[in-house]
């Protein structure tokens, strides 16, 4: 049915009610005109004027009153939302925090996941181990293949479809783990699997064999539910809220919510099950349930390790006689062929796997507007009556010289009323640019796009003028009234200007158009000085960045003590301004990834260029990049806005380089200008380095460097006497993990000799300091990392779960840049960036040990890395360079103390 339209007796309010605003303007003539205007009547020429302008008032309190979407939509129709708004699914979804979300982001990227298990593991580090519920129809199996080599035929081992799956899920775990955080390698949960017995009764009509599948799915669901994904639309009819349905990382195949996520039950008794299967439709009942090969037929259970699995179809298999189906009291049991049930099962897995990834709505539709042309302007001049003579018609043919400078007066006065309510409509229009996160570029962008229109591609690339109607930021919108005024040529300053050649007395036809095309004209020049005051446009531009900072939940005084001090172009007021814009414009990601830390396994290689032979660039690179630096952040004497948005835009890739912490200190603290400034007087190859391979400075996670390397033990049981026990072979940090557990369980002292080989040593060899009890036992151990004639004990302070930082020290003293300062704005920073759990310390290298520690830290990243060629988790060297790196950092944290 459609909706009738009509006209409700209200009263308008006063921006679009004429007889309201002619009222407000009539009193306030009588109240400031001290008697001297006593004719108000409509044939008085001002009361005239006053009509006109609230006419036009109206219109503009019209236009005020579109809808916020109608003002934002664009001329092609399109909803601008880029550097206005960031969407619900970008901006309310976080990268993986808790368990529950890296168990949805796992789910949604290795799709045949069904499900996992995320536990903690106590150890010196936060540690993950990580059991995935792998689809059951999955080959384990390791294949043969047989390749040509050399013109030899070869029989080869490839992963099975099983270890690919553990190893992609590995790699996706890395691909979004926080700060501090390590995963062990997954494995897969060991089936422990029971038939199920009991006498199960089928409602007459219903398809057996569907009903024994949909019987199969809900048990091993009810053990460990498959995780499912739903869209948008769908968990909202489910009465979902927004906020519920986007907790937790952005999903590609559908959303999971908490509730579904149930833990794994590693305790099943048989009348849950009953329970199970009395609920699938078609079964009548099912009775006399219990379990084969258990003790406790009634109840059967599983470690941390393994997985109930009930194969009820495999119940049906001839000779098991474990399950007995009836229909109408008859046994249907032998008529049933179990292994075209089972081939009906994979296609129904096969089935689901398709619907997974089928196409879903993921995010609420954008509103859709309606285009207004809200900066299309009509002069007030031509409403007024011909009598004025200001409209299209103007003075008659035959008016004298004192009629038309009568009009051109009254002209010139009421230009002054259309050139404010012009500006007002292209304010309303550019709201878009005003609350934009990026600054804007010009004030006029209407004059500057007409500007651009009439030009050909070489005349926009070799402009005659320079940044025509650019400046920096604008809060204030105006446009020219070229075409808006009837013949308002003659009431232009200097409109004659382009009339002449550079010939004597040669006059230009096309004057005119050549005075609109100069962007730099009187006319132009005087509006864009009168409307473009940089102290009042940087206090307002800071305003709006500030109210767009706290809506999206960031403390403006927050950011504001960080960036004190942070130079980019030397204007304080405008350094705040340039940062903020750059920080909000790349918000979305930066809020997104957090906590999240670099990828190590799929890092970018890094290379070390010239830092190997020397402490300098070759001087033909050096001039070159001298060159180019020279030239900053300025454009024609004008901040460049727009080349510094693009060089400080942060991509997805960046957050596998560099941790979110890495990217955001770079660009809060404006690392690349100190760095610039720096570069321009010094040649420096170690300050080229930092900031064209790293972001400034190097950023090391001890928990990496403790997983790189391997570790001597010495476990005993007794302090004071002489039972100690080393361990002969060094242990790799997965390895000392699975020491630790089976210590905290107690494990018999024999029994661990078995599984590790012991050596007694001496007492004398081993200080009482460096060990350390294991946690629920009755165990002591010494953990140490050695390191040529030394060795480094894993429980030194220097190797708690912190974040080191390391700067270059040729900073201080230049450049105003104050170390002191520095460090205190970065203590705040890193104080409200990173979890409480990561401590941090930070060192000023000098040139000295820089070449060293580059280099020891670029071979160690660089093992880290995942090897292509060979296929393995980590390329050579890992541990030795890890040691390397290690002994630079324990001299660097020593000199730091002295």
């Amino acid at each position: 049915m459609e909706a009738l339209n009509h006209i409700e007796n209200t009263t308008l309010p006063v921006e679009v009610n004429f007889e309201k605003l002619k009222e407000l303007g009539l009193a306030y003539i009588q109240k400031n005109n001290d008697n001297t205007w006593t004719n108000l009547n409509p044939s008085d020429p001002g009361v005239t004027i006053l009509d006109q302008l609230c006419f036009a008032f109206t219109e503009l309190g019209y236009c005020n009153d579109f809808s916020i979407k109608d003002i934002l939509t664009n001329k092609e129709g399109e909803l601008v939302v880029k550097n206005q708004f960031y969407l619900p699914e970008n901006i309310l979804t976080t990268s993986p925090i808790t368990i529950n979300d890296f168990r949805k982001y796992v789910v949604d990227k290795v799709k045949e996941l069904i499900n996992l298990q995320i536990t903690p593991v106590k150890s010196q580090c936060n540690v993950y181990s990580v059991k995935v519920l792998i689809n059951r129809r999955i080959d384990k199996e390791k294949l043969i293949e047989t390749v040509t080599i050399n013109n030899e035929e070869k029989e080869i081992t490839v992963k099975s479809q099983e270890e690919i799956i553990l190893e992609n899920t590995f790699f996706v775990l890395n691909s979004c783990r926080n700060l501090g955080e390590l995963f062990l390698y997954p494995t897969a949960f060991k089936a422990k699997k029971h038939q199920v017995y009991g006498q199960l009764e089928i409602e007459s009509g219903y398809d057996i064999n569907t009903i024994l599948i949909e019987i199969e799915i809900a048990i091993n669901n009810y053990v460990f539910p498959k995780l499912i994904q739903e869209g948008y639309n769908e968990l909202k009819k489910e009465k979902e809220t927004t906020n519920t349905i986007f907790n937790g990382p952005k999903l590609k195949n559908g959303w999971i919510v908490e509730s579904n996520m149930r833990p794994k039950r590693n305790r099943i008794k048989a009348y849950e099950l009953t329970e199970v299967i009395q609920s699938i439709a078609g079964v009548l009942s099912i009775t006399n349930v219990l379990f084969s090969h258990v003790k406790t037929p009634y109840e059967v259970w599983s470690s941390e390790e393994e997985i109930l699995v009930f194969s009820f179809i495999d119940s049906l298999e001839k000779n098991s006689n474990s399950l007995q189906v009836f229909t109408k009291g008859k046994d249907i049991s032998a008529s049933i062929n179990a292994s075209i049930v089972k081939e009906l099962s994979r296609l129904d897995d096969a089935n689901s796997q398709i619907s997974k990834v089928s196409t879903v709505q993921m995010a609420p539709e954008l509103p859709s507007g309606m285009y207004r042309d809200i900066s299309s302007y009509y002069s007030i001049q031509n409403t007024f009556p011909d009598a004025y003579a200001v409209g299209n018609e103007g003075v008659s043919a035959n008016a004298s010289a004192f009629q038309v400078a009568q009009s051109r007066q009254l002209k010139g006065y009421l230009t002054l009323f259309d050139q404010v309510l012009t500006n007002q409509f292209m304010q309303l229009a550019s709201l878009d640019k005003l609350f934009s996160f990026e600054n804007s570029v010009t004030g006029t962008p209407s004059d500057q796009e007409q500007f651009y229109s009439i030009q050909n591609a070489f005349e926009k690339k070799h402009g005659e003028y320079p940044s025509p109607f650019v400046c920096f930021s604008p809060t204030y919108y105006y446009q020219s009234l070229y075409k808006e005024v009837p013949h308002v040529r003659p009431l232009l300053r200097n409109f004659k200007k382009h009339e002449f050649g550079y010939e004597v007395q040669t006059l230009r036809e096309n004057g005119w158009k050549e005075y609109q095309k100069d962007p730099y004209n009187s006319y132009m020049w005087g509006l864009m000085s009168f409307m473009e005051n940089e102290e009042v446009n940087l206090k307002r531009r800071n305003d709006i960045l500030n109210h767009l900072l706290a809506r999206h939940g960031e403390s403006p005084i927050l950011i504001d003590t960080i960036i004190e001090g942070t130079v980019y172009s030397g204007n304080s007021q405008k350094d705040k301004v340039i940062i903020k814009s750059l920080y909000l414009q790349n918000l979305g990601l930066l809020s997104y990834y957090k906590t999240k830390a670099y990828n190590f396994i799929g890092a970018t290689k890094l290379t070390i260029n010239h830092i190997e032979s020397s402490s300098e660039l070759p001087e033909k690179e050096y001039k070159e990049l001298q060159k180019k630096l020279v030239q900053g952040n300025q454009k024609n004497f004008i901040f460049d806005t727009l080349k510094v948005d693009k060089e400080q835009k942060i991509t997805n890739l960046d957050f596998t380089d560099f941790s979110a912490v890495e990217l955001k200190l770079n660009l809060l603290f404006a690392l690349n200008v100190y760095y610039q400034d720096y570069l321009v007087s010094y040649n420096n190859a170690y300050a080229y380095w930092l900031i064209t391979q790293r972001k400034g400075f190097l950023c090391i996670e001890t928990n990496l460097l403790k997983e790189s390397v391997d570790y001597e033990i010495v476990i005993t049981e007794d302090l004071k006497g002489e039972l100690y026990w080393k361990l002969t072979q060094k242990l790799r940090y997965k390895q000392l993990i699975e020491l630790e557990i089976l210590l905290r369980e107690q494990v018999d002292f024999i029994d661990l000799q078995k599984r590790y080989p012991l050596v007694k040593v001496e007492n004398k060899n081993n200080r009482g300091s460096d060990f350390v009890s294991v946690e629920n036992s009755s165990y002591k151990w010494s953990v140490k990392i050695p390191l040529d004639e030394n060795s480094l004990s894993i429980t030194d302070s220097f190797f708690e779960n912190e974040l080191l930082l390391i700067f270059p020290k040729f900073f201080e003293g230049t450049l105003n840049f104050k170390i002191s300062d520095f460090k205190n704005r970065l203590s705040y920073f890193l104080e409200s960036e990173l979890p409480v759990q990561i401590t941090t310390k930070n060192f000023f290298v000098k040139n000295c040990l820089l070449k060293e520690l580059i280099i020891a830290y670029v071979n160690w990243y660089n093992s880290l890395r995942f090897n292509q060629e060979k296929g393995t988790l980590h390329g050579g060297n890992l541990i030795a360079n890890a040691k390397k790196l290690i002994k630079i950092l324990v001299e660097l944290n020593q000199l730091n103390h002295d």
